[in-house]
């Protein structure tokens, strides 16, 4: 049988939380997939999990891995050489894909060497907050990444396994000042042929560790399988796709107004007058 999509699920030490992720990924659309749990020396909880995973769809493999180097990067290079999908697409083991996520990755892939759709991320409380704006069809936003930061967690983004064999490293140990999907998507930018795209509409979920400080491992995977069930509803995704347009709108709004007023400040500041003062005779100049 053919293998369109490759989902690969990086794991180390979020146990429990890897059977919501590992269910949505199983939930998707399309069926023709395989999927790569990749341990990174994990808890005997996740070796259950994916033991029992594997005995009841066997397009589950798990890659039970001691602790590698940072975040176990090699362990992922391995994994895909064993890869047949059309395409690669990551899920983090503590977040959650929509039913549709890996067909639309598809769909951009179809054109593309690598794509993501809307970073989204669910604080707790439920409160929805976008991740910055980005469009790779744009060179700045392109460009921001390969040289500034990242604005695309591992969960929204994909690419075909052929860019991956054509690159010059696989995954490998990120530097200490970088975040390992941060250094991939870097070293796949940089790459000149590459052609990349991005999709504005919701397909995952980000359940960010950082907001979770103070949470253990049993209240986040309450949270988790509460979203889980939520998704499963269809009803329920045409309400949250509208939610997330109007939170888009929103935060995009109130970026706006802050920059406006960066943009007073600056205007009104002392050196700027002085600029002005300056550029004042060299305009009159030019203009004769």
């Amino acid at each position: 049988m053919s293998v369109r999509a490759t989902v690969v699920i990086p794991t180390f030490d979020h146990g429990p939380l890897l059977e919501y992720s590992l269910a949505s990924a199983l939930a998707q659309s399309i069926t023709d997939m395989e999927v790569f749990i990749v341990g990174d020396g994990v808890p005997d909880v996740t070796r259950e999990i994916a033991a029992r995973a594997r005995s009841e769809d066997r397009r589950v493999r798990f890659f039970d891995n001691p602790k590698g180097a940072r975040r176990g990067e090699e362990h992922r290079h391995r994994a895909l050489a064993e890869a047949s999908g059309q395409v690669v697409c990551y899920l983090a083991d503590d977040d959650l894909w929509l039913p549709h996520h890996v067909e639309t990755m598809l769909g951009l892939l179809a054109d593309h060497d690598f794509a993501n759709t809307l970073p989204l991320s669910v604080y707790p409380g439920d409160e929805l907050r976008p991740g910055p704006a980005v469009d790779l069809a744009l060179p700045f936003d392109r460009e921001f990444i390969v040289e500034r930061g990242n604005r695309i967690p591992n969960a929204f983004a994909g690419h075909t396994l052929d860019l991956y064999r054509r690159l010059p490293h696989g995954w490998r140990p990120a530097p200490g000042h970088l975040h390992s999907d941060h250094y991939m998507w870097q070293q796949i930018l940089a790459q000149p042929w590459c052609r990349a795209a991005s999709s504005q509409r919701p397909t995952a979920i980000n359940f960010g560790s950082r907001p979770r400080r103070s949470m253990s491992l049993e209240q986040r995977g309450a949270e988790m399988r509460r979203w889980l069930d939520m998704i499963g509803d269809a009803a329920w995704r045409g309400r949250f796709e509208l939610d997330v347009l109007e939170c888009v709108a929103r935060t995009r709004a109130a970026e706006w107004v802050v920059r406006q007023q960066q943009l007073d400040a600056l205007y009104a500041s002392a050196w700027w007058r002085l600029g002005e003062a300056l550029r004042r005779p060299l305009r009159a100049f030019r203009r004769r």
